[in-house]
């Protein structure tokens, strides 16, 4: 009797054990990238709003990674990680599957530069687009963002580590370095040397994806669910409006008074278009202006 007890403990273990959904993200040990808890607190909130479908979860976050581009061969090989968030390009949606749901409501392409401090007079200056595009922007060398500008003719200089790319403009190497406004604010607290310059607005769609392994369509499917139900009950906007990293966001750059620049952005699938087009995400960053 004690012995059938145990096997169907034993069964029911191994069945609650194989129902669980494990996500294993990449998250780098210490805070040089503390924006990053935003999309990490967007991953449980699916995880949550989807437990009613698809049942319990466990999330684990791994130090591991190089470069964007090493990260989509990990997420590909099912090794260390099996989910990560990045901007999304054609090619990147054909190695992996993204979860089409713009994870910071399309804000990415708005971008504002970091320069070094003392530095505004130059761009105070100039006196049109193609001027800017005779400076130098600094970008990673496997970011997508990186053959946006290259498309729309901007000078760039690139680094194969995210993180060189700071002592680079501080050093002078480029003259300035254009980040998200969430990423800007955080950086310029890391980068004493650095500061935001003060007029210009580059626009580019460029919408952040969940992304995990093409065989994993249960996850995608369960991320998916639970991002469209935290959308239609208002959590998700609830999110935006009170985390540290996007809670006034819009308010703290002026946008309105800046000089606005769109860019073309030849990468994105006719999926992603369409969707930002639903969505309405230009308006996020462009308002009236558009």
């Amino acid at each position: 009797m004690k012995l059938y007890a145990f096997v169907i403990f034993l069964m029911l273990f191994q069945t609650s054990s194989f129902g669980k959904d494990v996500v294993n993200y990449p998250w780098a040990s210490n805070n040089y990238f503390s924006y990053n808890s935003y999309y990490k607190s967007v991953l449980h909130l699916a995880l949550e709003k989807s437990q009613d479908k698809f049942g319990s979860y466990s999330v684990n976050g791994t130090d591991t990674g190089d470069s964007q581009e090493h990260l989509i061969r990990l997420v590909q090989e099912n090794k260390f990680v099996n989910l990560f968030w990045t901007m999304t390009s054609a090619q990147r949606e054909q190695a992996l599957l993204p979860v089409r749901f713009p994870l910071f409501k399309g804000l990415l392409g708005c971008r504002v530069f970091l320069i070094k401090k003392g530095q505004q007079s130059k761009f105070n200056q100039l006196e049109s687009t193609e001027q800017l595009k005779s400076l130098v922007a600094g970008l990673g060398e496997d970011w997508p963002d990186s053959k946006v500008l290259s498309f729309n003719k901007f000078k760039l200089a690139t680094s194969t580590k995210d993180r060189n790319l700071f002592q680079m403009l501080s050093k002078d190497r480029f003259d300035y370095f254009p980040r998200a406004l969430h990423e800007a604010r955080s950086e310029i607290l890391q980068h004493p040397k650095l500061e935001i310059e003060k007029r210009f607005l580059l626009y580019y769609d460029s919408p952040f994806y969940f992304f995990v392994n093409k065989e994993n369509k249960r996850l995608a499917s369960r991320l998916e669910y639970g991002l469209k139900v935290a959308f239609e009950d208002g959590s998700f906007e609830q999110l935006f409006d009170n985390h540290p990293v996007s809670a006034n966001i819009l308010e703290q750059f002026n946008l309105a008074e800046r000089e606005l620049i769109v860019l073309d952005n030849p990468l994105l699938t006719k999926q992603s278009k369409q969707l930002l087009e639903q969505m309405g995400t230009r308006k996020n960053c462009l308002g009236k202006r558009h």
